[in-house]
């Protein structure tokens, strides 16, 4: 046993030392993700808080006007609805890109009184929307789709060194949980208490987050494998024909209660357009926000179906739980302040971590 903590404790100060930074990284933006909804209201009244000028446009007429002004996208999300007649259309556009480098995702606001895009940008640009930017480098590392692989990879390693370090203080869990470790004022012996019992108290959130992370992020690897160059060139500009407010329509009254938060809007005539939404008979904590949805033909607007997520095959419904337990978004502001509390250990992770290090090798 004393030769396999050996290894552990080299493998844990070496993994520590290579992923130190993308922990960090991961773990503020994580946190500032988990609010970003409130802090984005509360710092752009520009946006959000528009004077109400009469009637408001409808969410067709708003997608209309997006699809006019950024044609020949891969995809069209309309991702925020109103939440107030001060509030505009928030849309995500999926733009083709030529390198698997590039990031692929813009945003638009669109006025929801006055019908005009009120901001527009790349998500990448830090200029364009701060927390549109945090999204971006917390999911592909300002890398695009090979990012988003590096993420993947980079959580394994974090993994890797969670465990380790796990093997290593093994007998202190016990302790650290039953508080019986004592933290001490100062110098090296303070650094390792604060390290010991932080990363013991956050190992386990800290693994359901690295883990649904690097879950969420697998499916990204098979585009990287194919005739990008082909792909791009395949996709055509296309406009939806259904009108997008009676297809909203078409769902409160087929199930009443029917909360709608999003819309998929294809890139072809090929593909269904997804209203997305809560139904009212999901009741599974994990199952909540846009998983379940109906489908309408891009064309005739015939209905195609419906997806209830709590009825959906095992794979579906795993990957949703999945999504929520990364995000927090289930159990309210108590699950997100121990989500972004937990998500700022990695910083004092990574500080004692390497102090400890510098300390024992030089």
């Amino acid at each position: 046993m004393k030769k396999i903590t050996k290894w552990a404790f080299r493998w844990h100060g070496w993994l520590g030392l290579s992923s130190g930074l993308f922990f960090l990284i991961l773990g503020i933006t994580g946190s500032l993700l988990l609010f970003r909804h409130d802090l984005d209201r509360a710092l752009n009244p520009d946006i959000y808080h528009r004077p109400d000028s009469g009637l408001m446009i409808s969410a067709d007429s708003a997608y209309r006007i997006v699809a006019e002004a950024f044609p020949g996208l891969e995809k069209i999300v309309l991702h925020d609805f109103p939440l107030s007649s001060e509030e505009p259309y928030e849309f995500m556009l999926y733009r083709k890109t030529k390198s698997p480098y590039n990031n692929h995702l813009s945003f638009a606001f669109v006025d929801s009184h006055q019908g005009i895009i009120l901001r527009q940008g790349n998500y990448e640009e830090l200029g364009g929307s701060f927390f549109r930017w945090i999204y971006a480098m917390h999911y592909s590392f300002l890398l695009g789709r090979i990012g988003q692989a590096i993420c993947a990879i980079v959580g394994i390693f974090l993994l890797l060194t969670i465990v380790s370090g796990l093997v290593v203080y093994r007998k202190y869990i016990r302790k650290v949980i039953l508080f019986q470790v004592p933290l001490y004022k100062q110098g090296r012996r303070l650094y390792s208490s604060l390290h010991r019992v932080v990363g013991v108290w956050s190992a386990l959130i800290n693994i359901v987050l690295l883990v649904t992370g690097v879950w969420m992020n697998i499916p990204v690897f098979q585009p990287l494998f194919s005739d990008h160059q082909t792909m791009v060139q395949q996709q055509g500009s296309f406009k939806a024909k259904p009108n997008l407010d009676k297809l909203l329509n078409y769902c409160k009254v087929a199930a009443p209660g029917f909360d709608p938060i999003a819309i998929n809007i294809p890139k072809d005539n090929k593909s269904p357009i997804l209203v997305r939404g809560h139904l009212p008979s999901t009741t599974f904590f994990l199952f909540s926000g846009k998983a379940s949805n109906f489908a309408f033909d891009p064309v005739h607007a015939n209905f195609i179906g419906q997806l209830d997520i709590e009825k959906a095959d095992f794979s579906k419904k795993i990957s949703w739980a999945i999504y929520q337990l990364h995000i927090g978004g289930f159990g309210g502001y108590l699950v997100k302040f121990i989500y972004a509390l937990i998500g700022l250990t990695p910083a004092l992770l990574a500080m004692t971590g390497t102090y400890l290090w510098y300390k024992r090798n030089w």
